[in-house]
């Protein structure tokens, strides 16, 4: 009898493709995910210290520092002519305090 070769993968060789690609998967999962934490702690540092700016050059100018995140939108100095812009605010609002007589932001 005569063997007839055919071309193509055996199951077994699949399998070990399929699990070598798993690893390499979860092992790449486990490197992104404490980087892009780290990453969304410096976004709010980097955000809380722009708040702080607009305050002071609000008070530079003003001579109070302002009321609320409302004074540096009327002031002009956070915009609100878009959406995004918008639910930048919004989240300000939501996710920062605010001391008036510091005029301090900070992350609740």
């Amino acid at each position: 009898m005569k063997r007839t070769k055919k071309n193509g993968f055996s199951l077994l060789e699949v399998i070990a493709a399929v699990v070598i690609l798993a690893v390499v998967a979860a092992a790449t999962v486990a490197t992104v995910a404490p980087m892009r934490a780290k990453s969304e702690e410096k976004l709010v540092e980097q955000e809380t210290a722009t708040l702080n700016s607009m305050a002071q050059t609000y008070f530079l100018e003003e001579g109070v520092f302002p009321r609320s995140v409302v004074d540096l939108v009327t002031s002009g100095y956070l915009s609100n002519t878009t959406q995004a812009d918008q639910d930048r605010i919004t989240k300000i609002r939501r996710n920062y305090t605010y001391s008036r007589t510091t005029g301090v932001f900070s992350k609740r």
